[in-house]
């Protein structure tokens, strides 16, 4: 069983949460046939604000920065794995760490074809809500199509 460590993000993290984003964002976007409008972390971070997020955190295994996610007290909005750890439990746990701190999350957005994120999302009670279509934010030049996800946040 892996040990993996939650903790929060840390600027000596910045070169891992690139090289993971990026790794890992093309595969995202391969899956939703979207594999033109990948940008570098460093653009897609500025263009969406990342690190205007209350929360950043980031998941290690053996001391080695392997994922990371952000969310607010609404939205758990970004969530990246490199691709040599998938589907290990990693970013369950960001999941689950995400609603420890904030148990009110209740949307995320999943581009429609990115099925491994659609179920893992449901695996901790989120559900489709709707699709809904429209630009992609920091790349408004490409059209997506996202499952909008929704759960009912337990009361405190």
């Amino acid at each position: 069983m892996l040990d993996i460590r939650i903790r929060p993000y840390i600027p000596s993290d910045y070169n891992d949460i690139c090289r993971i984003h990026d790794a890992a964002r093309q595969i995202e976007l391969s899956m939703a046939s979207l594999d033109a409008a990948f940008l570098p972390f460093s653009v897609t971070a500025e263009r969406e604000d990342f690190f205007d997020y209350p929360h950043i955190d980031v998941a290690t295994v053996d001391h080695e920065v392997v994922a990371f996610s952000a969310y607010t007290d609404e939205e758990f909005a970004w969530l990246y794995v490199s691709p040599n750890r998938m589907r290990q439990g990693i970013g369950k746990k960001l999941l689950e760490r995400a609603l420890c701190v904030e148990p009110d999350v209740k949307n995320i957005e999943v581009l429609c074809g990115n099925e491994p994120a659609r179920k893992l999302y449901e695996s901790l009670g989120f559900y489709v809500q709707e699709i809904i279509e429209g630009v992609m934010p920091g790349n408004e030049s490409f059209h997506v199509k996202v499952y909008s996800m929704y759960r009912t946040p337990k009361s405190r």
